[in-house]
């Protein structure tokens, strides 16, 4: 499974997720990633979507999500502080 961070307000007139501005993928390999043809889950904050990366020639890497699958981040056992 592959996770990428995103923000998911930052977005393209088709709903793909603008990746290859936003300063925090500046070494992110891309192409890499890409080839190996695998489902994404793109992640903001607690949130997340699935989807696949697309290259796109005008935007460069654009995250084509399926948002029905938008969903909440849920972890266990939930961290408990000890004192």
């Amino acid at each position: 499974m592959i996770t990428l961070k995103a923000d998911f307000n930052h977005r393209d007139a088709q709903g793909r997720l603008r990746l290859e501005d936003l300063r925090m993928h500046a070494t992110t390999p891309f192409a890499e990633i890409a080839a190996k043809h695998a489902q994404v889950t793109f992640v903001d904050g607690e949130d997340l979507v699935r989807g696949e990366l697309i290259h796109d020639p005008a935007l460069g890497w654009t995250g084509k999500v399926d948002w029905a699958t938008q969903d909440v981040w849920e972890a266990y056992p939930i961290p408990v502080s000890v004192t």
